[in-house]
């Protein structure tokens, strides 16, 4: 068989179709959109969540309006955190953000989780001088307070973020209630 110019280009753009199959895309092929994930189970998350809570919503616009970029994630929960957000790098003119939800058996709690943990990435985005791991700290010792529930190291979580998945909880059922304890920032499940 020999490899002609429309043989090469037909291999080229297989290749090219099957590999970004394994990408972070975003959530709604806008490119605009600033939050990844290759979980299509997020992906609907993410839909639902858009769909149904105006607080979400809203954190996905102004997420889109910013220079922050998040890849979202499911990971392993732990026994003091089901979500966290790492600050990645800036570069580029974007600042890059890590966020690892649990995988946890309510959607409706799932979808909060992860709207808390957009409130911390909105956060970021709203503070143009958090562009690395010390500023980041810096930014949650202002805002922010220490986590108590972290066994180890040290994180921050923020009265804002609490009170953003407490409300997309809300949003989507009509009460706050589910796996969430009582809604006070020092018992939410959640740091950056």
């Amino acid at each position: 068989m020999t490899l002609t110019p429309a043989r090469i280009l037909l291999l080229l753009t297989f290749l090219i179709a099957t590999s970004t199959a394994l990408t972070a895309q975003t959530f709604d092929d806008d490119p605009h959109n600033h939050i990844r994930t290759t979980d299509r189970r997020l992906i609907r998350l993410l839909h639902d969540g858009v769909r149904d809570s105006d607080t979400f919503r809203r954190l996905v616009d102004r997420l889109r309006r910013s220079d922050v970029i998040v890849y979202l994630e499911c990971g392993p929960g732990t026994r003091s955190a089901d979500g966290r957000l790492m600050f990645m790098s800036a570069a580029g003119g974007f600042r890059y953000v890590h966020i690892r939800v649990a995988r946890l058996p309510s959607a409706d709690v799932q979808i909060a989780l992860i709207g808390h943990e957009l409130r911390h990435a909105v956060e970021i985005a709203d503070a143009p001088a958090i562009v690395d791991g010390d500023t980041l700290a810096r930014e949650y010792e202002r805002i922010g307070f220490a986590n108590t529930q972290q066994l180890s190291g040290v994180s921050y979580d923020s009265d804002a973020a609490v009170a953003a998945g407490y409300q997309v909880l809300k949003d989507l059922t009509g009460r706050v209630s589910g796996q969430f304890p009582a809604p006070t920032p020092q018992s939410f499940a959640a740091a950056y």
